[in-house]
């Protein structure tokens, strides 16, 4: 009976997320579509090189990242095994497809969206004429659609295997080989089109995609973590237990240097209290030692 509810509890995460996975493909198939392709602003990544083809080729677009990521899922499957599995080839072919059907005459031809639409080439319409707008709400689409992806523990392909080959094979970061691959294919575009302006387009559409896209995976920071050591912290203690009314956990430390045994108080507290605990250990100890990050997601008891 227990593994029955666990199966079944596994199989309502397994279709939420292939759900989420569909509706991030669409928004991120419509920004690809309506908006950066007709004004050929590439993030890069498959999307990127699919562009140079539909304009030159007068190919779908969705057809030829989905040419492209299949061969890249592939290699990946025998590189790097299980990590690419099905939630990836369910979201390359749903990127694929969205970005062909905006495209499209079935989703163009209908009668309430005539109004809405500019003809930017012979080959592509938009929601707007103005290529800053393009841009910047184009991007966002992308950002917010592969933040969903991501969240529903997808993958579109794209950057990500060539990006891990890279990794693997030449040491490079993963953020490091993401931008290499991303960069050439941005100044791909602008050579190809004989447009530097695209390749300035380019970089600022990656820029908003990336920051939209860890929006949505991270959110906004809400709460602070502190890790403080103190001369002095038994009043840090009492006035966070007292007057914050908040709990801590107290870590056993000792000093690179002086080889002393130093205790480390470790917390988690919204942000507005940030500037009273700091106020407070500044007037305890001037000389405390204090690191301040950003918390994302806190889990358990914790008041917010």
């Amino acid at each position: 009976m227990i593994k029955f509810s666990v199966n079944k509890s596994r199989a309502a995460d397994n279709i939420k997320d292939l759900a989420g996975i569909i509706s991030g493909c669409a928004v991120g198939g419509m920004g690809l579509s309506l908006f950066l392709i007709p004004f050929k602003a590439s993030p890069g990544g498959a999307a990127g090189v699919a562009q140079i083809f539909y304009y030159i080729l007068n190919v779908p677009a969705g057809a030829i990242m989905f040419a492209i990521n299949i061969p890249l899922f592939i290699i990946g499957v025998i590189i790097f095994g299980k990590m690419f599995g099905v939630k990836t080839l369910w979201g390359i072919f749903w990127l694929s497809f969205f970005t062909d059907l905006f495209n499209s005459k079935t989703f163009l031809g209908a009668d309430f969206l005539k109004d809405f639409l500019f003809r930017i080439n012979d080959q592509t319409v938009s929601f707007t004429n103005e290529v800053f707008l393009g841009v910047v709400a184009g991007s966002l689409l992308l950002g917010l659609g592969a933040g969903l992806v991501i969240k529903f523990n997808g993958s579109t392909g794209g950057s990500d295997i060539p990006a891990l080959m890279i990794r693997k094979y030449f040491g490079f970061t993963v953020g490091m080989s993401y931008f290499m691959i991303d960069s050439i294919i941005i100044f791909a575009v602008g050579i190809i089109f004989r447009n530097p302006n695209l390749i300035l387009w380019g970089f600022v559409s990656l820029y908003i995609t990336t920051k939209s896209t860890d929006f949505v995976v991270e959110g906004l920071s809400y709460t602070k973590e502190l890790f403080i050591i103190s001369s002095d912290s038994e009043k840090i203690k009492k006035y966070i237990l007292k007057d914050l009314d908040r709990g801590y956990t107290l870590l056993k430390g000792e000093g690179g240097y002086t080889g002393e045994a130093k205790d480390i108080i470790y917390v988690a507290l919204h942000t507005r209290e940030l500037p009273k605990i700091k106020a407070r250990i500044k007037e305890v100890d001037p000389k405390a030692f204090v690191v301040v990050n950003d918390a994302y997601e806190v889990f358990g008891d914790f008041r917010r």
